[in-house]
């Protein structure tokens, strides 16, 4: 108790209390007890300068606000050597006790400033002096209170930081087994499917050799080494040959039948002329009423009579000149079958248009007539459905082949991407984290890109991730991973955006602050789970920390 006190006794009193008192000795003012052995008075009563031990001064200098030792040693209680630089000195500043909270040192030169240094010296023992009646009582058991509370609430957050990294490790390993387990499903899919490329291929090649073979010039169906449109032309000439001989015989049947008709038309003219009306035959009268009947009946069918005689007569002696419809080199059999109307006689073509057109759609639906060609000129090619169809299936075959070749090449690159450390960052794949900072909102996406937003919703490309690298976090004087935003929309009149994502561990994601380090350079401090691998909790945070908490008690 009496050591406290003496550290708020006047000056002149601590230099007087210095001197041996017995066994007793006055610890200097602002001096760490560590040391106290470098500075306990000789019993010449005299110390030495730290880094000049041949330089003794008597006791009565120490804190006597003048610098005696070249290295400031002799005042660690006072500003006056201030101006010496640290390199040089070897007591690092004011050391404040700050009983109830955490030791720590203050620059000499905020010795006696007029200011409260709570933040550093809770205790106020750095403004001993009062100067300008600035009273600085003791905050220790407060500041140390809440010191307790949010190195515990810390502690916390880094213990379940690491429970949280861990289960995150576990997950990116559940994902990279699940992404190996694909790529090997894919590379058997693409076996399949290369299989069945293969095999669908031989298939379309032989149904198009299959058709250049039925739609080919030269026949090979028939033992005689005609080609199918010969063997329908000749087939045509017979039947039409044919047909022209029964119509003669119909022509010459219907000429004895017309001869006769006339005779007896002759003969019935006779009776009806010469008959006597007055003569009262009843089977008479009947007889030349019919014969007026069919006289009537005959002057109206007198014109179709003579329409069709004259179309059989146009037939027999107009034939068809047969050498304009003989098939010319390379001409095929589905071409022809398409004209076949016109081997027939202008009354027949009608019927037989509609019929052969019926004929001509059911052969190309199932593939035994190849379709029309097309036009003269014309660049369009159409192909028999099932050749389609084949065509067609290919084409959907090699699609999806090319669609799975092109997963496995992604799925191979992503099991060699770099997710960090136990590629913990691919369990955090497109999590995104952002807070507002002055009139903007910042964000970024692990492994996507950052972003900052304005108020009016716009928002600019800060950069796309491009990896991982180390780099000192300033502010708490540590190697932290810094994650890298790179290639982002360019600066007016200046380079490309980017952005540098400073993390720390954390059980939660968030964003601390971001600033504009240099022009469009900016600095994101975050936390993360996924770096708390990399803390130890008995290293140098946990000894603060503990420190901490056994202070308060």
């Amino acid at each position: 108790m009496r050591s406290i006190l003496l550290l708020y006794l006047p000056l002149a009193l601590v230099e007087a209390s210095q001197k041996p008192i017995g066994d007793a000795w006055a610890l200097p003012r602002g001096l760490n007890p560590a040391l106290s052995d470098k500075y306990r008075p000789s019993s010449s009563q005299t110390f030495s300068c730290l880094t000049q031990p041949h330089i003794e001064l008597p006791i009565s200098l120490l804190n006597n606000d003048f610098c005696d030792c070249p290295d400031g040693s002799d005042e660690p209680g006072t500003s006056a050597c201030s101006h010496i630089k640290p390199s040089v000195n070897p007591l690092p500043g004011f050391y404040c006790p700050n009983k109830g909270h955490v030791p720590a040192y203050i620059p000499f030169s905020r010795i006696n400033d007029g200011k409260c240094d709570y933040e550093t010296c809770c205790d106020g023992s750095d403004e001993w002096m009062g100067v300008g009646g600035v009273q600085c009582p003791d905050r220790c058991q407060e500041i140390g209170r809440e010191a307790k509370r949010a190195a515990l609430e810390k502690k916390r957050l880094y213990e379940t930081g690491i429970k949280s990294y861990k289960q995150l490790v576990e997950k990116a390993a559940l994902l990279k087994k699940e992404t190996e387990d694909k790529i090997v499903a894919v590379s058997g899919e693409i076996k399949r499917y290369e299989g069945l490329v293969s095999e669908k291929k031989a298939a379309l090649k032989k149904a198009e050799d299959e058709e250049k073979l039925r739609v080919a010039t030269a026949g090979n169906t028939g033992d005689e080494g005609k080609s199918r449109h010969q063997k329908l032309l000749d087939f045509t000439k017979e039947k039409i040959s044919d047909h022209q001989e029964k119509l003669l015989k119909l022509f010459d049947e219907t000429q004895r039948l017309r001869d006769e008709l006339e005779k007896t038309e002759k003969i019935l003219k006779t009776f009806k002329e010469e008959y006597n009306p007055n003569f009262n035959d009843e089977g008479v009268k009947r007889a030349v009423k019919s014969w007026e009947d069919y006289l009537a009946a005959k002057d109206s069918t007198a014109d179709l009579s003579g329409d069709f005689l004259s179309e059989v007569t146009g037939l027999m002696y107009d034939p068809l000149h047969w050498e304009e419809y003989e098939p010319e080199q390379d001409d095929g059999l589905a071409q022809d079958v398409y004209t076949i109307e016109a081997f027939l006689p202008p009354f027949l073509r009608s019927w037989v248009h509609e019929q052969l057109s019926t004929l001509r759609t059911s052969l190309v639906e199932y593939g035994l007539l190849a379709a029309r060609k097309p036009k003269s000129g014309s660049t369009s090619t159409t192909v028999p459905p099932h050749i389609q169809k084949l065509t067609d299936d290919l084409s959907t075959t090699e699609s999806t082949l090319s669609s799975k070749q092109s997963e496995l090449t992604n799925l191979q690159s992503d099991l060699t991407k770099d997710y960090g450390t136990n590629s913990v960052f691919r369990a955090l794949k497109d999590v995104c984290t952002e807070a507002a900072s002055g009139e903007y909102t910042y964000s970024f996406c692990h492994l996507g890109r950052a972003t900052q937003k304005n108020r009016d919703g716009g928002s600019t490309h800060l950069g796309e991730w491009t990896g991982f690298e180390r780099r000192v976090d300033d502010e708490i004087e540590q190697e932290v991973t810094v994650i890298k935003y790179e290639r982002g929309a360019r600066c007016w009149n200046g380079p490309e955006r980017s952005a540098y994502v400073y993390l720390r561990c954390s059980a939660e994601e968030t964003v601390l602050s971001v600033a504009e380090t240099e022009k469009c350079v900016y600095k994101y401090v975050a936390t993360s789970p996924a770096v708390c691998g990399e803390i130890a909790l008995e290293g140098e945070e946990g000894v603060v920390m503990g420190e901490a908490v056994r202070q308060v008690n």
